[in-house]
């Protein structure tokens, strides 16, 4: 990046956040953090009002905006690419809220460049998968996300995998997606701990106007896997190699949390698994290479299954 699109990108930066820290942009542009302090004089001597100080932060005064002209081939590639996959991907409130976002994006953006998203929109297709209900209730992910910006607590109705229904009052702390499903992390108040919803298993969702009663919240990222520990059984197998790469982008659906290779050349592999029976009849569809290690309810139900095989083929015979 020459220092002309540098500081281009800098006074972009400087408009989408309230304090941005000279360290920040420095190690987002890759140059020494003297070097950003000689962009940002730049700036101000071309007539920019940069508040801030070195070791502070730098802001723009309040009201100062630029609107932008134009944008990259590549970022606006970037923008219509995004837009396919929200469409499908989220529920149809927050698609809406973007759909009309990039309005506003098209309309500062050049008639060519304009014209040019106009025509790749038809080469680009998201499909759903079709093990993907759609969000439910919509509108759910913008609720989630505003009551984590305002601290305000939700009052949820849920399903679980069982099919048990129950009403709880949660503290989100933020929202993932893991094909082909999005999750709601949070602080339960009914179970008193934080735990990982499915979001097409919420049948309600409402702030109820009171705030967090957790001051901060751990890091999204650090609560990865907390789901219901109820609904869940730790499911060890090991199998050959060829059959863990075979069923590499399968794996993760039914719910594999580590695997490691051993002595022999085989891989074991740790599940969590919400349905012990159907993870008995994916583990029978490879039992020419895989062995369950634990629990013995999985051993137990193949077993039930190759005996109730057996005494159907004699019937049929």
């Amino acid at each position: 990046m020459n220092r002309l699109d540098r500081i281009s990108a800098i006074l972009i930066q400087l408009q989408s956040r309230s304090v941005v820290t000279a360290g920040q942009m420095a190690e987002r542009f890759g140059v020494s953090v003297r070097t950003i302090y000689r962009d940002i004089r730049t700036l101000e001597e071309a007539g920019v009002p940069v508040c801030g100080d070195a070791g502070v932060g730098y802001a723009l005064v309040e009201g100062y905006r630029l609107p932008p002209l134009m944008f990259t081939k590549e970022e606006a590639l970037a923008f219509l690419t995004a837009e396919k996959f929200i469409e499908q991907m989220t529920d149809s409130h927050n698609s809406h809220h973007f759909r009309l976002g990039m309005d506003k994006i098209r309309a500062v953006m050049r008639g060519v460049d304009r014209n040019e998203m106009a025509g790749l929109g038809d080469s680009i297709a998201v499909y759903r998968s079709r093990r993907a209900p759609e969000v439910q209730p919509s509108g759910a992910l913008q609720t989630i996300l505003c009551s984590v910006n305002d601290r305000e607590m939700l009052q949820m109705d849920y399903t679980n995998a069982d099919g048990g229904i129950s009403r709880r009052e949660i503290e989100a702390v933020g929202v993932t997606f893991s094909a082909p499903f999005w999750y709601l992390t949070a602080w339960c108040h009914l179970r008193g701990e934080y735990r990982t919803f499915r979001l097409d298993r919420i049948d309600g969702l409402t702030a109820t106007g009171r705030r967090h009663t957790i001051e901060e919240h751990p890091p999204l990222e650090s609560l990865a896997g907390h789901d219901d520990a109820a609904c869940l059984t730790r499911v060890v197998i090991r199998t050959s190699a060829e059959t863990a790469r075979r069923n590499r982008d399968v794996n993760y659906f039914m719910g594999l949390v580590e695997e490691h290779g051993l002595a022999d050349g085989r891989m074991e592999q740790t599940y969590m698994s919400y349905n012990v029976e159907t993870m008995a009849r994916w583990v029978l569809g490879h039992g020419d290479t895989t062995e369950v290690v634990s629990p013995e309810e999985v051993k137990i139900h193949i077993k039930e299954i190759i005996e109730s095989y057996e005494n159907r083929q004699h019937f049929l015979n």
